[in-house]
C-alpha cells in the first residue's frame, strides 16, 4: 500500500486530494494547522479509520516538524504533496506602494519556506519508497513570464516556490519533484471566477501524479501534463 502525506489538507484542493486518495486505497497522513476544528476532514476518519492519519502540523512552526519527524522517523511515504498555502484577499488590488511587508513575509513563510520544511522533514521518509514523488502545489501567478504589477506576497512566494522545485530537482535525482498547477479551481482560495470543480482538478492532479517519469522532475506543469512558462 502507497502512502501519501498532504498539508494543508482540511479544506479545498488539499481535502480534495485526502478524500481521492482514500476512495483509490492509499494509507493517507492528512496534516494541517487546527485538526480539531477540521469537521469534514475527521468525518473521514469513521469510514478510512484503518488508513486515514490525521495529525496537527502548522508549516511555519519548526517544533511541528520535529515532533512529526520523531513519530514517523522509520514510515515509508512515497508521495509528498505540499499543498498548504495563503493567500491574501487584497491579492490583485495592492501596489507596491501599498503592499505590507510583514504580509509578504509571512505569505513567503507559508508557501515557500513551509514547502522547504516540509521537504526538509520527510526527504528521509521518501527515501524508503520505490517511487517517490514530491508535488508542490503551483501557480501561474508564480511566473516572471506572467508578472503584471499587484499581488507582490503571493506572486513573490509562488516564485520562490518554482525555483525550490527547479533546484531541489536537480539536488535529489532519487525523487521526483514536480511544480503542478491545480488549475482555478473553486474553492475558498479560488475565489470569485473558479471554473474548475474539485473533483474535476484532482482526477487529473492524480492521474498525472501516478504517471509521473524521472524525466519529469524539475518541471512546472499544469492538468494537461503540458510544461508552464517560467
Amino acid at each position: 500500500m502507497e502512502t501519501v502525506l498532504i498539508t494543508g489538507a482540511n479544506r479545498g484542493v488539499g481535502f480534495g486530494f485526502v478524500k481521492a486518495y482514500l476512495e483509490h486505497g492509499y494509507q493517507v497522513i492528512a496534516c494541517c494547522r487546527l485538526p480539531d476544528t477540521a469537521i469534514e476532514l475527521q468525518s473521514l476518519s469513521t469510514e478510512y479509520s484503518d488508513r486515514l492519519l490525521i495529525e496537527q502540523l502548522d508549516v511555519t512552526n519548526s517544533t511541528d516538524f520535529d515532533r512529526l519527524s520523531a513519530k514517523y522517523k522509520h514510515f515509508k511515504i512515497d508521495i509528498l504533496i505540499n499543498n498548504a498555502g495563503v493567500i491574501s484577499k487584497y491579492f490583485d488590488k495592492l501596489t507596491l506602494v501599498q503592499t505590507n511587508v510583514e504580509e509578504v513575509l509571512k505569505t513567503l513563510e507559508i508557501n515557500a519556506l513551509g514547502t522547504m520544511r516540509s521537504i526538509q522533514c520527510f526527504e528521509s521518509n521518501l527515501a524508503f519508497s520505490s517511487n517517490p514523488r514530491i508535488i508542490n502545489m503551483a501557480s501561474l501567478a508564480g511566473a516572471i513570464s506572467s508578472a503584471n504589477g499587484f499581488g507582490y506576497a503571493y506572486r513573490m512566494s509562488k516564485c520562490a516556490l518554482n525555483m525550490l522545485t527547479a533546484c531541489y530537482a536537480k539536488e535529489n535525482t532519487k525523487v521526483i519533484s514536480v511544480a503542478l498547477r491545480p488549475g482555478w479551481v473553486k474553492t475558498a482560495m479560488g475565489g470569485v471566477g473558479a471554473n474548475l470543480e474539485v473533483s474535476e482538478s484532482e482526477a487529473k492532479m492524480i492521474t498525472i501524479i501516478n504517471n509521473l517519469q524521472s524525466s519529469d522532475s524539475g518541471r512546472f506543469i499544469d492538468l494537461e501534463l503540458q510544461d508552464s512558462p517560467w
